[in-house]
Protein backbone atom coordinates (compact mmCIF):
# COMPACT_ATOMS: atom_id res chain seq x y z
CA UNK A 1 0.00 0.00 0.00
CA UNK A 2 2.73 2.47 0.64
CA UNK A 3 4.66 1.66 -2.76
CA UNK A 4 1.44 2.45 -4.31
CA UNK A 5 0.88 5.81 -3.14
CA UNK A 6 4.58 6.69 -3.27
CA UNK A 7 4.19 5.66 -6.89
CA UNK A 8 1.13 7.77 -7.10
CA UNK A 9 2.90 10.68 -5.43
CA UNK A 10 5.97 10.57 -7.72
CA UNK A 11 3.84 10.31 -11.28
CA UNK A 12 1.71 13.06 -10.32
CA UNK A 13 5.09 15.48 -9.15
CA UNK A 14 6.27 14.55 -12.77
CA UNK A 15 3.88 15.70 -15.05
CA UNK A 16 3.36 18.67 -12.64
CA UNK A 17 6.21 19.74 -13.38
CA UNK A 18 5.71 18.77 -17.19
CA UNK A 19 5.60 22.24 -19.11
CA UNK A 20 1.87 22.32 -20.23
CA UNK A 21 1.69 23.22 -24.48
CA UNK A 22 0.71 26.12 -24.89
CA UNK A 23 -0.87 27.40 -28.41
CA UNK A 24 1.51 30.43 -29.64
CA UNK A 25 -1.43 32.87 -31.56
CA UNK A 26 -0.84 34.71 -34.70
CA UNK A 27 -2.74 37.88 -35.29
CA UNK A 28 -4.70 35.76 -38.05
CA UNK A 29 -5.64 33.39 -35.16
CA UNK A 30 -6.74 35.90 -33.05
CA UNK A 31 -8.64 37.80 -35.36
CA UNK A 32 -10.92 34.66 -36.52
CA UNK A 33 -11.36 34.34 -32.61
CA UNK A 34 -12.36 37.49 -32.40
CA UNK A 35 -14.73 37.87 -34.97
CA UNK A 36 -16.29 34.44 -33.25
CA UNK A 37 -16.38 35.82 -29.90
CA UNK A 38 -17.14 39.52 -29.91
CA UNK A 39 -20.50 41.00 -29.70
CA UNK A 40 -20.00 43.94 -32.23
CA UNK A 41 -20.39 41.28 -35.25
CA UNK A 42 -23.04 39.17 -33.82
CA UNK A 43 -25.03 42.98 -32.71
CA UNK A 44 -24.01 43.85 -36.65
CA UNK A 45 -25.64 40.62 -37.52
CA UNK A 46 -28.97 40.98 -35.54
CA UNK A 47 -28.93 44.57 -37.62
CA UNK A 48 -28.92 42.37 -40.61
CA UNK A 49 -31.56 40.12 -39.84
CA UNK A 50 -33.73 43.23 -39.39
CA UNK A 51 -33.00 44.99 -42.66
CA UNK A 52 -33.96 41.19 -44.33
CA UNK A 53 -37.18 41.43 -42.29
CA UNK A 54 -38.24 44.62 -43.84
CA UNK A 55 -37.72 43.29 -47.04
CA UNK A 56 -40.58 40.40 -46.33
CA UNK A 57 -42.88 43.69 -45.06
CA UNK A 58 -41.88 45.77 -48.08
CA UNK A 59 -43.74 42.27 -49.85
CA UNK A 60 -46.11 42.41 -47.62
CA UNK A 61 -47.98 45.80 -49.28
CA UNK A 62 -47.71 44.03 -52.91
CA UNK A 63 -49.74 40.89 -51.84
CA UNK A 64 -53.23 40.75 -50.93
CA UNK A 65 -54.70 41.28 -47.63
CA UNK A 66 -57.76 38.24 -46.33
CA UNK A 67 -59.34 39.57 -43.05
CA UNK A 68 -62.13 38.16 -41.47
CA UNK A 69 -64.29 39.48 -38.61
CA UNK A 70 -67.28 38.42 -36.37
CA UNK A 71 -69.32 40.23 -34.02
CA UNK A 72 -72.43 39.32 -31.85
CA UNK A 73 -75.14 41.92 -30.67
CA UNK A 74 -77.25 41.35 -28.05
CA UNK A 75 -80.41 44.45 -28.05
CA UNK A 76 -82.43 45.11 -24.88
CA UNK A 77 -85.82 44.27 -26.85
CA UNK A 78 -87.02 43.71 -29.79
CA UNK A 79 -88.93 46.36 -32.45
CA UNK A 80 -91.27 46.33 -34.78
CA UNK A 81 -92.61 49.02 -37.13
CA UNK A 82 -96.44 48.41 -38.66
CA UNK A 83 -95.92 44.89 -37.62
CA UNK A 84 -92.35 45.09 -39.38
CA UNK A 85 -90.33 43.15 -37.35
CA UNK A 86 -86.89 46.19 -37.45
CA UNK A 87 -84.69 45.07 -34.51
CA UNK A 88 -83.84 41.68 -33.38
CA UNK A 89 -83.45 40.16 -29.65
CA UNK A 90 -79.70 38.92 -30.82
CA UNK A 91 -77.67 39.41 -33.97
CA UNK A 92 -74.99 37.00 -35.45
CA UNK A 93 -72.37 38.66 -38.22
CA UNK A 94 -69.47 36.94 -40.29
CA UNK A 95 -67.60 38.52 -43.25
CA UNK A 96 -64.94 37.78 -45.17
CA UNK A 97 -62.71 40.56 -46.67
CA UNK A 98 -60.00 40.17 -49.72
CA UNK A 99 -58.27 43.38 -50.28
CA UNK A 100 -56.01 43.85 -53.15
CA UNK A 101 -54.64 47.14 -54.45
CA UNK A 102 -53.82 47.48 -57.92
CA UNK A 103 -52.33 51.19 -58.05
CA UNK A 104 -50.85 52.55 -55.19
CA UNK A 105 -49.03 55.44 -56.90
CA UNK A 106 -45.45 53.81 -57.36
CA UNK A 107 -45.30 53.74 -53.74
CA UNK A 108 -45.53 49.97 -52.94
CA UNK A 109 -42.43 49.57 -55.27
CA UNK A 110 -40.17 52.32 -53.58
CA UNK A 111 -40.83 50.60 -50.13
CA UNK A 112 -39.65 47.59 -51.82
CA UNK A 113 -36.81 49.33 -53.57
CA UNK A 114 -35.81 51.44 -49.84
CA UNK A 115 -35.74 48.27 -48.01
CA UNK A 116 -33.14 46.79 -50.69
CA UNK A 117 -30.72 49.13 -50.87
CA UNK A 118 -31.05 49.08 -46.91
CA UNK A 119 -30.02 45.61 -46.27
CA UNK A 120 -27.12 46.50 -49.01
CA UNK A 121 -26.08 49.16 -47.36
CA UNK A 122 -26.60 47.27 -43.74
CA UNK A 123 -23.96 44.66 -45.33
CA UNK A 124 -21.60 46.92 -45.87
CA UNK A 125 -22.07 48.39 -42.05
CA UNK A 126 -21.78 44.61 -40.77
CA UNK A 127 -18.72 44.31 -42.68
CA UNK A 128 -17.13 47.85 -41.24
CA UNK A 129 -17.86 46.98 -38.14
CA UNK A 130 -15.91 43.67 -38.30
CA UNK A 131 -13.01 45.96 -40.28
CA UNK A 132 -12.87 48.14 -37.17
CA UNK A 133 -12.38 45.07 -34.47
CA UNK A 134 -9.90 43.75 -36.54
CA UNK A 135 -7.73 47.13 -36.24
CA UNK A 136 -8.70 47.36 -32.69
CA UNK A 137 -7.33 43.60 -32.58
CA UNK A 138 -4.36 44.72 -34.32
CA UNK A 139 -3.51 47.92 -31.94
CA UNK A 140 -4.22 45.67 -28.90
CA UNK A 141 -1.88 42.59 -30.20
CA UNK A 142 0.69 45.07 -31.28
CA UNK A 143 0.80 46.91 -27.94
CA UNK A 144 1.06 43.46 -26.38
CA UNK A 145 4.30 42.84 -28.28
CA UNK A 146 5.65 46.28 -27.76
CA UNK A 147 5.54 45.25 -23.73
CA UNK A 148 6.81 41.76 -23.82
CA UNK A 149 9.68 43.77 -26.13
CA UNK A 150 10.01 46.13 -23.47
CA UNK A 151 10.18 43.79 -20.53
CA UNK A 152 12.97 41.95 -21.83
CA UNK A 153 14.51 44.85 -22.97
CA UNK A 154 14.34 46.23 -19.11
CA UNK A 155 15.63 43.04 -17.84
CA UNK A 156 18.54 42.94 -19.89
CA UNK A 157 19.25 46.86 -18.51
CA UNK A 158 18.55 45.80 -15.22
CA UNK A 159 21.19 42.75 -15.49
CA UNK A 160 23.77 45.08 -17.15
CA UNK A 161 22.84 47.35 -13.63
CA UNK A 162 23.52 44.80 -11.54
CA UNK A 163 26.21 43.92 -13.48
CA UNK A 164 27.94 47.55 -13.34
CA UNK A 165 27.09 47.25 -9.22
CA UNK A 166 29.26 44.56 -8.81
CA UNK A 167 32.17 46.10 -10.59
CA UNK A 168 31.69 49.25 -8.74
CA UNK A 169 31.79 47.20 -5.46
CA UNK A 170 34.71 45.75 -6.62
CA UNK A 171 36.49 48.76 -7.19
CA UNK A 172 35.29 50.30 -4.55
CA UNK A 173 37.30 47.82 -2.43
CA UNK A 174 40.23 48.80 -4.33
CA UNK A 175 39.84 52.13 -3.35
CA UNK A 176 39.57 53.07 -6.91
CA UNK A 177 35.67 53.77 -6.80
CA UNK A 178 33.94 55.89 -4.52
CA UNK A 179 31.27 55.49 -2.39
CA UNK A 180 29.03 58.19 -4.27
CA UNK A 181 29.54 56.03 -7.30
CA UNK A 182 28.70 53.19 -5.24
CA UNK A 183 25.38 54.14 -4.18
CA UNK A 184 24.78 55.65 -7.60
CA UNK A 185 24.87 52.01 -8.91
CA UNK A 186 22.83 50.87 -6.34
CA UNK A 187 20.25 53.30 -6.86
CA UNK A 188 20.65 52.43 -11.03
CA UNK A 189 19.28 49.01 -10.24
CA UNK A 190 16.86 50.34 -7.89
CA UNK A 191 15.51 52.30 -11.03
CA UNK A 192 16.02 49.67 -13.20
CA UNK A 193 13.87 47.12 -11.10
CA UNK A 194 11.18 49.85 -10.59
CA UNK A 195 11.14 49.91 -14.80
CA UNK A 196 10.94 46.68 -14.91
CA UNK A 197 7.54 46.10 -13.00
CA UNK A 198 6.16 48.76 -14.80
CA UNK A 199 6.80 47.11 -17.91
CA UNK A 200 5.58 43.52 -16.41
CA UNK A 201 2.21 45.44 -15.28
CA UNK A 202 1.68 47.05 -18.88
CA UNK A 203 2.41 43.64 -20.10
CA UNK A 204 -0.51 42.44 -17.93
CA UNK A 205 -3.33 45.10 -18.88
CA UNK A 206 -2.09 44.36 -22.62
CA UNK A 207 -3.04 40.98 -21.96
CA UNK A 208 -6.49 42.06 -20.48
CA UNK A 209 -7.48 44.14 -23.62
CA UNK A 210 -6.53 41.24 -25.95
CA UNK A 211 -8.61 38.91 -23.91
CA UNK A 212 -11.86 40.90 -23.96
CA UNK A 213 -11.48 41.70 -27.91
CA UNK A 214 -11.14 38.31 -28.24
CA UNK A 215 -12.59 36.23 -25.87
CA UNK A 216 -9.47 34.29 -24.87
CA UNK A 217 -9.39 32.36 -22.25
CA UNK A 218 -6.54 30.36 -21.98
CA UNK A 219 -2.35 31.25 -21.62
CA UNK A 220 -1.75 34.05 -24.03
CA UNK A 221 1.34 33.69 -25.90
CA UNK A 222 1.50 35.66 -29.15
CA UNK A 223 3.60 35.06 -32.21
CA UNK A 224 5.86 38.44 -33.54
CA UNK A 225 4.49 38.12 -37.58
CA UNK A 226 6.84 38.35 -40.25
CA UNK A 227 7.92 40.82 -42.35
CA UNK A 228 5.33 43.33 -43.94
CA UNK A 229 5.19 44.28 -47.81
CA UNK A 230 6.84 47.48 -47.86
CA UNK A 231 4.39 50.24 -49.14
CA UNK A 232 4.60 50.93 -52.81
CA UNK A 233 0.85 52.63 -53.82
CA UNK A 234 1.00 56.30 -54.41
CA UNK A 235 -1.80 58.23 -52.25
CA UNK A 236 -3.69 58.55 -55.74
CA UNK A 237 -3.87 54.61 -55.84
CA UNK A 238 -4.75 54.40 -52.73
CA UNK A 239 -7.86 56.52 -52.67
CA UNK A 240 -9.03 55.07 -55.85
CA UNK A 241 -9.00 51.24 -54.25
CA UNK A 242 -10.69 53.55 -51.00
CA UNK A 243 -13.47 54.84 -52.69
CA UNK A 244 -14.14 51.15 -54.34
CA UNK A 245 -13.68 49.36 -51.40
CA UNK A 246 -14.02 51.20 -48.22
CA UNK A 247 -16.86 50.04 -46.70
CA UNK A 248 -18.70 53.22 -45.18
CA UNK A 249 -18.39 54.94 -48.16
CA UNK A 250 -20.13 52.31 -50.22
CA UNK A 251 -22.52 52.50 -47.36
CA UNK A 252 -23.14 56.29 -47.79
CA UNK A 253 -23.56 55.91 -51.69
CA UNK A 254 -26.68 53.14 -50.72
CA UNK A 255 -28.12 55.93 -48.41
CA UNK A 256 -28.01 58.28 -51.07
CA UNK A 257 -30.12 56.14 -53.34
CA UNK A 258 -32.54 55.39 -50.28
CA UNK A 259 -32.94 59.03 -50.02
CA UNK A 260 -33.49 59.19 -53.95
CA UNK A 261 -36.46 56.39 -53.58
CA UNK A 262 -37.75 58.44 -51.06
CA UNK A 263 -38.16 61.59 -53.36
CA UNK A 264 -40.21 58.69 -55.64
CA UNK A 265 -42.21 57.65 -53.01
CA UNK A 266 -43.09 61.10 -51.65
CA UNK A 267 -44.55 61.96 -55.14
CA UNK A 268 -46.39 59.04 -55.44
CA UNK A 269 -48.33 60.83 -52.99
CA UNK A 270 -50.08 62.92 -55.36
CA UNK A 271 -51.38 60.46 -57.81
CA UNK A 272 -54.27 58.33 -57.35
CA UNK A 273 -54.86 54.58 -55.67
CA UNK A 274 -57.18 51.47 -57.09
CA UNK A 275 -57.71 49.24 -54.99
CA UNK A 276 -59.87 45.74 -55.71
CA UNK A 277 -62.13 44.13 -52.62
CA UNK A 278 -64.25 41.09 -52.42
CA UNK A 279 -66.76 40.45 -49.47
CA UNK A 280 -68.32 37.94 -48.27
CA UNK A 281 -70.95 38.34 -45.19
CA UNK A 282 -73.39 35.73 -43.20
CA UNK A 283 -75.82 36.84 -40.89
CA UNK A 284 -78.29 35.23 -38.26
CA UNK A 285 -80.76 37.00 -36.00
CA UNK A 286 -83.39 35.48 -33.90
CA UNK A 287 -85.79 36.49 -34.18
CA UNK A 288 -85.12 37.71 -37.82
CA UNK A 289 -86.60 41.02 -39.70
CA UNK A 290 -89.10 40.77 -41.91
CA UNK A 291 -86.45 41.92 -44.76
CA UNK A 292 -83.62 39.62 -43.40
CA UNK A 293 -81.22 38.61 -45.97
CA UNK A 294 -78.81 35.53 -44.81
CA UNK A 295 -75.40 36.22 -46.79
CA UNK A 296 -73.93 38.69 -49.15
CA UNK A 297 -71.57 38.31 -51.71
CA UNK A 298 -69.99 41.22 -53.74
CA UNK A 299 -66.97 43.31 -55.56
CA UNK A 300 -66.06 46.33 -55.11
CA UNK A 301 -62.95 48.73 -57.09
CA UNK A 302 -62.47 52.02 -55.42
CA UNK A 303 -60.47 54.90 -56.82
CA UNK A 304 -59.07 57.62 -54.51
CA UNK A 305 -57.45 61.10 -55.10
CA UNK A 306 -56.63 63.12 -52.37
CA UNK A 307 -57.02 66.40 -52.88
CA UNK A 308 -56.03 68.89 -50.07
CA UNK A 309 -54.61 67.75 -46.94
CA UNK A 310 -53.09 70.94 -45.24
CA UNK A 311 -50.24 70.42 -47.11
CA UNK A 312 -48.72 67.52 -45.66
CA UNK A 313 -47.89 65.95 -48.92
CA UNK A 314 -45.88 69.10 -50.38
CA UNK A 315 -44.00 69.05 -46.80
CA UNK A 316 -43.38 65.37 -47.22
CA UNK A 317 -41.70 65.72 -50.90
CA UNK A 318 -39.67 68.90 -49.85
CA UNK A 319 -38.47 67.02 -47.43
CA UNK A 320 -37.30 63.88 -49.00
CA UNK A 321 -35.20 66.35 -51.45
CA UNK A 322 -33.74 67.80 -48.35
CA UNK A 323 -32.71 64.05 -47.03
CA UNK A 324 -31.31 63.51 -50.45
CA UNK A 325 -28.87 67.08 -50.37
CA UNK A 326 -28.35 66.33 -46.89
CA UNK A 327 -26.75 62.65 -47.97
CA UNK A 328 -24.95 63.85 -51.07
CA UNK A 329 -23.17 66.42 -48.64
CA UNK A 330 -22.24 63.38 -46.30
CA UNK A 331 -20.98 61.05 -48.65
CA UNK A 332 -18.73 64.57 -50.51
CA UNK A 333 -17.60 65.36 -46.93
CA UNK A 334 -16.61 61.38 -46.09
CA UNK A 335 -14.53 61.42 -49.81
CA UNK A 336 -12.72 63.90 -48.59
CA UNK A 337 -12.05 63.01 -45.14
CA UNK A 338 -10.93 59.40 -46.64
CA UNK A 339 -8.45 61.65 -49.36
CA UNK A 340 -6.87 63.36 -46.20
CA UNK A 341 -6.88 60.21 -44.00
CA UNK A 342 -4.98 58.43 -46.69
CA UNK A 343 -2.25 60.87 -47.03
CA UNK A 344 -1.75 61.74 -43.51
CA UNK A 345 -1.27 57.39 -43.14
CA UNK A 346 1.09 57.36 -46.55
CA UNK A 347 3.25 60.16 -44.90
CA UNK A 348 3.61 58.42 -41.47
CA UNK A 349 4.24 55.20 -43.28
CA UNK A 350 6.63 56.79 -45.05
CA UNK A 351 8.21 58.77 -42.04
CA UNK A 352 8.19 55.77 -39.40
CA UNK A 353 10.13 53.45 -42.46
CA UNK A 354 12.59 56.00 -42.77
CA UNK A 355 12.64 56.58 -39.11
CA UNK A 356 13.47 52.76 -38.11
CA UNK A 357 16.63 52.90 -40.45
CA UNK A 358 17.90 55.99 -38.81
CA UNK A 359 17.22 54.10 -35.51
CA UNK A 360 18.46 50.90 -36.46
CA UNK A 361 22.36 53.06 -37.36
CA UNK A 362 21.52 54.99 -33.46
CA UNK A 363 21.01 51.34 -31.77
CA UNK A 364 24.50 50.40 -33.62
CA UNK A 365 26.40 53.39 -32.34
CA UNK A 366 24.63 53.09 -29.19
CA UNK A 367 25.52 49.49 -28.44
CA UNK A 368 29.29 50.09 -29.58
CA UNK A 369 29.22 53.30 -27.20
CA UNK A 370 27.73 51.43 -24.34
CA UNK A 371 30.78 48.29 -24.95
CA UNK A 372 33.52 51.06 -24.98
CA UNK A 373 32.28 52.78 -21.65
CA UNK A 374 32.17 49.59 -19.89
CA UNK A 375 35.63 48.33 -21.31
CA UNK A 376 36.35 52.20 -20.14
CA UNK A 377 34.72 52.41 -16.60
CA UNK A 378 36.49 49.03 -15.64
CA UNK A 379 39.88 50.12 -15.82
CA UNK A 380 38.84 53.31 -14.27
CA UNK A 381 38.91 55.77 -17.15
CA UNK A 382 35.78 56.91 -17.02
CA UNK A 383 33.26 57.28 -13.91
CA UNK A 384 30.08 55.51 -13.36
CA UNK A 385 28.19 58.63 -14.44
CA UNK A 386 29.29 57.96 -17.82
CA UNK A 387 28.57 54.55 -17.81
CA UNK A 388 24.83 55.41 -16.33
CA UNK A 389 24.83 57.50 -19.33
CA UNK A 390 25.69 55.59 -22.14
CA UNK A 391 23.67 52.16 -20.54
CA UNK A 392 20.31 55.08 -21.02
CA UNK A 393 21.21 55.57 -24.15
CA UNK A 394 21.55 52.10 -25.34
CA UNK A 395 18.31 51.30 -23.32
CA UNK A 396 16.19 54.53 -25.56
CA UNK A 397 17.89 53.30 -28.96
CA UNK A 398 16.48 49.66 -28.18
CA UNK A 399 12.94 51.34 -27.03
CA UNK A 400 12.46 53.20 -29.97
CA UNK A 401 13.80 50.75 -32.74
CA UNK A 402 11.23 48.10 -31.35
CA UNK A 403 8.37 51.07 -31.04
CA UNK A 404 9.05 52.14 -34.54
CA UNK A 405 9.41 48.71 -36.28
CA UNK A 406 5.50 47.65 -34.10
CA UNK A 407 4.53 50.74 -35.46
CA UNK A 408 4.71 50.77 -39.10
CA UNK A 409 3.34 47.31 -38.91
CA UNK A 410 1.01 48.66 -37.70
CA UNK A 411 0.28 51.76 -39.64
CA UNK A 412 0.72 49.70 -42.97
CA UNK A 413 -2.91 47.87 -40.71
CA UNK A 414 -3.95 51.56 -40.52
CA UNK A 415 -3.35 51.98 -44.34
CA UNK A 416 -5.17 48.87 -45.53
CA UNK A 417 -8.23 49.77 -42.86
CA UNK A 418 -8.68 53.40 -44.38
CA UNK A 419 -8.83 51.55 -48.30
CA UNK A 420 -11.20 48.94 -47.45
CA UNK A 421 -8.98 45.88 -48.02
CA UNK A 422 -8.40 44.88 -44.74
CA UNK A 423 -11.05 42.56 -43.74
CA UNK A 424 -10.82 41.00 -47.00
CA UNK A 425 -7.15 39.75 -46.71
CA UNK A 426 -7.84 38.68 -43.03
CA UNK A 427 -10.44 36.66 -44.52
CA UNK A 428 -8.16 35.53 -46.78
CA UNK A 429 -5.37 34.20 -44.48
CA UNK A 430 -7.23 33.05 -41.44
CA UNK A 431 -6.58 29.59 -40.69
CA UNK A 432 -9.80 26.84 -41.31
CA UNK A 433 -11.61 25.98 -38.52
Amino acid sequence: MGRSVFLVASLLLVFSSTPVWAEELTLYRLWQMALRNHEAPAIAEEGLNQARFDIKRAYSTLLPSLTVESTYTRYSEDKRVSGFLIQPEEAMRFEARLSQTIYNGGKEWSLLRQARKRLEATRWAEEGTKESLLLDVAGAFFNLLKAEKEVSIRKASLKRAEEHLRTSRALFKVGIATRVELLRAETEVATKQTELIEAEAAVTDAQALLRRLTGYNGKLMVKEPGEDVPLVATPEELLETALKERKDYQQKLMEEEIAKEGIRYAKGEFLPTLSIDGVYTWRDQSPRTSFFIEDILYGGLTVKLPLFEGGLRMAGLKKARSVLRQRELERYSLKRNIELDIIRLHNDTEKIASLVNALQKRLEFARENYRMALKQYRHGIIGSTDLVDAETVLVDAELSLMNARLDYRFAIMRLKRSTGTLLEEALKKMPEE
